[in-house]
């Protein structure tokens, strides 16, 4: 393994390279606790601004580009080798999406992160950690030191503020007068609220959980947030107006198809013989002519019932040769009458 002697106030100490992270093809040198990491500069300036910046600056003239070898190594203090190691896996993670690590890991990652202005990797940190558990004190110091959004901690106020233990010295101490003071205060104003029954309770919050909602968002300053908070009873579906159902219209009746139209002109309805007079005396005689015109009338009625509404030209034309043909009719009944009846008279 490689080893290098330098000397400090304690007396010769072993530089080594680390194990995992002195890549082969690296071109970015780091020294952190006598550990050399080398490893690949695109990942930084591609990340974080801060590196960007600070890879950018030109070396002195006849000077050697500081990170490009382990003699020009950059020293990162107060950090340790152990952190570094694991915000590196970040980058080189051999399973890819696959991102598992304990709490401590991933707030060393976010400390890193945050400091040197990672933001891709803290939004990674960030998922990660709300998937596992933690104690609601050690969760809400780490997302104030490291400014992540506070909307993810309302659940983690609103739980310190209905809890029936207050918050003890070291929590106090560990949170920061300002959240200890807001946190007292909602619990002040969750307890002085009277329950549905009227009573008050010194030790359990009364409040229910969208009044709780909205004092933490208050009190915390925290914008509007969309997901609600857990309340004792679930909430009741609320039944939907329906609408009434629209009716079909009716069918309409079907229409009888209009008649074809040819050059024939149509039938007329088959008429029925003329009945001869009985021959009686002249009063009977002449009472049966008027019979007679009226069924011929009627007849013509019918057949011009039976007509359609709106005939073609062809069919008008054979509608008036059969009314001139039926009025010859008419004229020869009424002259074989007037025969009759002058017979009757010269009798």
């Amino acid at each position: 393994m490689y080893s290098h002697q330098s000397s400090d106030s304690e007396g010769f100490t072993a530089l080594r390279r680390h194990e995992e992270f002195y890549l082969t093809g690296g071109d970015l040198f780091f020294l952190i606790e006598q550990n050399h990491f080398r490893v690949h500069r695109y990942f930084f300036e591609r990340e974080s601004q801060w590196f960007k910046l600070q890879l950018a600056t030109p070396a002195s003239p006849g000077a050697t580009r500081q990170g490009t070898s382990e003699s020009t190594a950059i020293v990162l203090d107060n950090v340790k080798a152990a952190s570094f190691a694991k915000f590196l896996w970040i980058f080189y993670n051999p399973k890819y999406s696959l991102y598992k690590a304990r709490v401590d890991d991933w707030v060393a990652i976010m400390e890193l992160a945050h400091r040197w202005g990672f933001h891709e990797v803290m939004k990674l940190a960030t998922r990660e950690i709300e998937k596992l558990e933690m104690p609601d004190i050690d969760r809400i110091v780490a997302y104030h030191k490291f400014e992540i959004d506070r909307s993810l901690l309302l659940h983690r106020y609103a739980a310190l503020t209905a809890r029936e233990e207050p918050l003890t010295l070291e929590e106090g101490m560990a949170l920061g007068m300002d959240t200890t003071l807001k946190i007292f205060r909602a619990r002040e104003v969750a307890r002085a609220t009277p329950a549905a029954d009227g009573s008050r309770s010194p030790t359990s919050a009364s409040l229910p959980a969208e009044e709780m909602q909205s004092l933490i968002l208050d009190l915390f300053e925290i914008p509007e947030y969309s997901e609600p908070l857990p309340d004792d009873e679930p909430p009741r579906p609320q039944p939907t107006k329906k609408s009434a159902p629209v009716k079909a219209p009716p069918p309409k009746p079907a229409q009888a198809p209009p008649p074809p139209v040819t050059g024939k002109a149509p039938q007329a309805a088959a008429k029925e013989p003329p009945v001869p007079p009985a021959k009686t005396n002249g009063t009977s005689s002449t009472s049966t002519t008027p019979t007679t015109a009226t069924t011929d009338s009627d007849d013509t009625a019918t057949s011009a019932t039976a007509l359609p509404a709106e005939p073609p030209v062809a069919s008008t034309e054979a509608s008036a040769t059969a009314s001139n043909k039926t009025g010859d009719d008419n004229a020869t009944d009424a002259k074989a009458v007037d025969n009759d009846t002058d017979k009757s008279e010269n009798k």
